[in-house]
This record gives C-alpha cells, structure tokens and sequence, in this order.
C-alpha cells in the first residue's frame, strides 16, 4: 500500500510509484497538477497508468524486443498532496486496472523503467566515435550484463539518446553565430533561404540553406536531383546533406546544402520538405541516391511522384561486403558489373541475369534476390522512358565533398564549414 507515504520532491515521489508499478507489472506517466489559488506552486499532483501492455506477436529478425501496445483507458492513478513544507504525500491511490500486467521477463520494456545511464551512454559514445556500430556495442552490452532485461533499456532508447548527446554536443556560440549569418543573409540578400530544427532541448538537430544563384540552377537544371550524405567531416559528427545537380555542360551546380543530426526517417522528412518548400514546391523529375532505407522512405513520403534511382557505385561497394564469394570466382564480377551499368534493355538484363546466377550457384543468395527485386531502381535498362541525364552514381557529390574536406578537418565546426563553403561555392 502507498497511502500516506511520503517524498521530498516530484523526483523521489515518481520513483516511489514507478517502483511499486513495476512491482506489479504496468508503466506509469505524469498526470496534470492542480495549483494552489493565486500560485504557481502544485497543491496536488498525479500520477497515472500508461496501460502498457506486450503485444502478442512473433518478433522479427531486426527487432531485438517485442512492441509495446499502450493506451486502454485505465483510471489507475496515485495523488500526491504538497504541503507547504514541500513534502509529497500520498493521499489516494486507486488500484484497479482494466488491463492485464506485463509479465515480469517483460517488464524491462516499460517505458517508465527504461533509461540510459551516463555510464552507457558514455561507452556507447566512445565506440562508436572509435567505427563501431550501435548495434555491436549493444550486444556487447548485453553479454556483459547477462541479457536483454539487465540492460535497462531497448535498442531505440539507445539511438535516441545518443541523438540527444550529439544534439547537446553542439556548442552554443556556433550554433547561434551560425543562425546570424543566416539572418543577416536573409536580410541583405534577395532569394537566400534558410530554415533549421531544434529538440525540445533547444539542440539544433537539423538546418538547411540555398541562396538565390542555387534557386536559379534549380528552376533550369532541376529534373535531376542527386543526394549524398557520406560527409560527415565537423567535430559533431552531423551528417552533410548536400544537393547537387547537373548543367548543360554536365558540370556539377550546388541546389543547396543540409545537415541533419540522425539517419533517421524524421530527419530526412523534415530536411527533404524544407527543401522543396525552398524550391516553390517544385519536385524533381529523379533522384539519385544510396541505398539508405530512411532516405528512401523519406523520399517516398515527400517526393511521391519522382523516380527514385540508386547510385550503382554504392551498389558495388556493397556487393563486395555481400557476395565476396561470388566476385572472387573467374568472370563474375565482369557480368556483374556490366548488368550493373551497361545493360541496355530490360530483355537484354532479363537474359542475362538468371544464366549469371545459375552459372555461379547464386540463385539463392538472399542480397542479390533483393537486387534483382528493386532492378528498376538501378538498372540502365528500365530508366529509358524518364530523363537522368545519364548519370548512374551520387558521386557527383564527391567533387564538392573534397573541395570541403581538403580545406577542414573534425575538429572544426559549422560556422567553419559554412565560410569554407561558401568561399568554394562561390
């Protein structure tokens, strides 16, 4: 029973309670607080039921936990009364759900009782400034501890909360001098636009600019957008985001330039919006990117009616870490290759493509059935009836990248990229 126990903040009384929930197997949430008349200060608050229940679903291979199913109406809650010396009592508390509990080996999934300790968060942060993936280290984590429930909380949480590390990584004065510079563009320079995002933390998450010669190049040469974000060089880490296009000349010409703090799905929604509203709300004819599943998602989200190509070189590069075996036998990577770039109609590809698999007994190798399944989205073959001028690869990019990177290095920040650039770009 909690009635009549006591704590000295709202801190301790959350803990007082979510411990008992987990005792009992549900997650709790913060209710509103009712104030005392002609005060700021809470006279009563609550706290309640998340009604979090586990689904009863089969997981999949890239999930390492099962979903959490929330909201069924439960009245559960706990009231607290703050006397005037500060101290939280518990003065009611009603205890019948209308849901079932979470079983105790399931229990380390309630979001009430997920969190990431600093210790985590700062070994996390270490890895993989040293190359090695989330993923990996969350195994490891793991193993140390003696499983999943010892951990204390799910793959997401640990995503995120390194997110909200990067986000809070950023220095303060660079961010807001940054913000200047745009402002005082904004305001003496006719076309430039800029807009940027920040966490409810006020960490600065995403930002995209284009001046007003970028507007142009993209109102004449804008049928084909290429997308590339392996540039990662500034000492947060953030992504590079540039958008580039292709002349008359087949020269590359700049159409704007993002950063974004995530691969995340919501990131590029986010910067992929604002560029077109940047642009007029005038879509591309094709985009030209890898093979990011966030990006495609968000491409699909905001661009729905563009053709969406992948760069064939990251394809190659990805063939080498998927189907090694295959490219060091004697003549594979040669037809390989030429299906990748050179291949001239669809029934040219469709001929070759099953006697190469057959030949070198791949046909079931699960990398190159996915392949073959997107074909369209990379394959000459099937890109004859819309405009792409030709260009198989977002390496485009590059030329810009290394313009940058000759001239920076980690330990600079955005304000120094963003004079580099616009010095290069100029």
């Amino acid at each position: 029973m909690l009635m009549m126990k006591e704590a000295k903040n709202e801190d301790e009384a959350y803990d007082l309670y979510n411990e008992y929930a987990f005792s009992k197997g549900f997650g709790i949430r913060v209710g509103k607080g009712r104030k005392r008349q002609n005060s700021e200060l809470y006279t009563m608050k609550r706290f309640l039921c998340s009604c979090e229940g586990v689904k009863d679903e089969k997981r999949k291979r890239t999930r390492s936990y099962a979903r959490l199913d929330t909201r069924t109406g439960c009245t559960v809650f706990v009231l607290f009364s703050i006397g005037k010396d500060g101290v939280w009592t518990v003065v009611n508390h009603n205890m019948i759900h209308n849901h079932a509990m979470v079983p105790l080996n399931k229990r380390h999934l309630i979001r009430s009782q997920r969190k990431v300790s600093m210790e985590a968060l700062y070994f996390m942060s270490t890895l993989k400034a040293s190359g090695v993936k989330v993923s990996d280290t969350l195994r490891v984590l793991r193993k140390e501890v003696g499983g999943s429930p010892m951990v204390g909380f799910t793959a997401s949480d640990a995503y995120n909360a390194l997110s909200r590390a990067k986000a809070n990584k950023l220095e303060g004065h660079d961010f807001h001098q940054l913000i200047k510079y745009f402002v005082q563009r904004n305001s003496s320079e006719e076309g430039f636009y800029y807009d940027f995002e920040l966490s409810e933390e006020d960490g600065l998450l995403s930002f995209f600019w284009r001046d007003g010669r970028m507007k142009r190049y993209y109102d004449y040469f804008g049928d084909l957008l290429v997308f590339d974000t392996t540039y990662r060089t500034n000492k947060y880490d953030m992504i590079c985001a540039p958008f580039v296009g292709m002349n008359h000349h087949a020269n590359n010409v700049m159409f704007g330039m993002g950063f974004v703090i995530n691969e995340k799905t919501e990131s590029f929604n986010w910067l992929f919006q604002t560029y077109l509203t940047s642009m007029g709300g005038n879509p591309p004819i094709t985009i030209m990117t890898d093979q990011a599943p966030s990006i495609a998602v968000g491409i699909r989200n905001i661009f729905p009616d563009a053709r969406h190509r992948l760069c064939t070189w990251h394809i190659g590069e990805n063939s080498k870490k998927h189907i090694g075996q295959y490219r060091a036998l004697d003549g594979f990577s040669d037809i390989f290759n030429y299906l990748l770039k050179y291949c001239e109609t669809a029934a040219e590809f469709e001929y070759h493509w099953p006697r190469m698999l057959t030949h070198y007994k791949c046909v079931e190798n699960p990398w190159l059935k996915n392949l073959y399944t997107i074909r369209e989205m990379w394959c000459p073959a099937y890109s004859k009836n819309y405009w792409s001028g030709g260009v198989l690869s977002s390496q485009r990019c590059e030329t810009t990248n290394k313009s940058v990177s000759n001239r920076l290095d980690k330990t600079q920040g955005l304000c120094d990229f963003y004079h580099v650039f616009s010095a290069n770009s100029a």
